[in-house]
């Protein structure tokens, strides 16, 4: 889901920072999960009481919430793996737009992308040198076999 600059995309970045989705916010923070939701797109701007309970649920300073103008767009995708909870990620909306038009250009979903670009990472860091494509090719084998295909 995409959000808007400044405070709605800051909301979204520390909630997912904090791996909480707007349920577990609202439940957090005591404001309704609507609520939370328009604050998160946008159309609601809270007032400091809320501002107090957000950051209170969230662990961060009211400042952090309140010193939110410079805060660029982001989507927020939530991973869905078996045996965990669900996750949820915001990322800047250029990085993501990005990723849907790399995955297009290689012919992939772009869940397939994305996951590919996780392994790619990690291979990275435990300092293997493994070409993209390759990784792209496992993972798609990888996703078939989950699939039952």
């Amino acid at each position: 889901m995409h959000h808007p600059t400044g405070f709605p995309s800051r909301l979204v970045r520390l909630r997912a920072d904090a791996g909480m989705t707007q349920r577990d916010l609202a439940k957090a923070s005591g404001i309704s999960l609507p609520q939370i939701g328009r604050y998160e797109m946008g159309t609601s701007k809270p007032r400091m009481t809320a501002l107090v309970k957000l950051a209170g649920a969230l662990g961060c300073d009211v400042s952090d919430l309140e010193d939110a103008a410079d805060e660029s767009a982001v989507t927020e995708i939530t991973l869905v793996t078996n045996g965990y909870p669900d996750t949820p990620i915001a990322i800047p909306s250029e990085m993501y737009e990005q990723m849907l038009a790399q995955a297009e250009s290689y012919g992939i979903s772009p869940d397939i992308m994305l996951a590919s670009v996780m392994r790619w990472y990690i291979q990275l860091r435990k300092g293997d040198d493994v070409p993209f494509e390759e990784i792209v090719k496992t993972t798609i084998e990888m996703f078939d076999e989950d699939s039952g295909s």
